[in-house]
């Protein structure tokens, strides 16, 4: 076998910068509940569902229903919520 140097894929140095621009849905999930439909159908304004996770407890980074990430919610110096990245999930398995 010879160490020579391969030459770069054109299929993915063009393709890439398009790649980068494909929109991706991301949702931070605050905590999951399994509720019956009658307790769904019981929901009225002042209901209180109470979530599997604690105050403090990292929040799930989902992109396109996949988890990447966890973090911690913030909020910004305009008062809107954000997430400081504290763990990236590995996307083996």
């Amino acid at each position: 076998m010879s160490d020579s140097i391969q030459p770069e894929n054109p299929f993915l140095t063009e393709r890439k910068p398009r790649i980068m621009d494909i929109p991706v849905n991301v949702q931070v999930v605050l905590g999951n509940k399994r509720l019956p439909m009658a307790a769904l159908f019981n929901l009225s304004r002042g209901s209180v569902i109470e979530f599997d996770k604690k105050v403090g407890e990292p929040v799930d980074l989902m992109a396109n229903e996949r988890l990447i990430a966890r973090g911690e919610i913030q909020i910004t110096d305009d008062g809107r919520l954000s997430i400081s990245i504290t763990e990236i999930v590995s996307s083996a398995g």
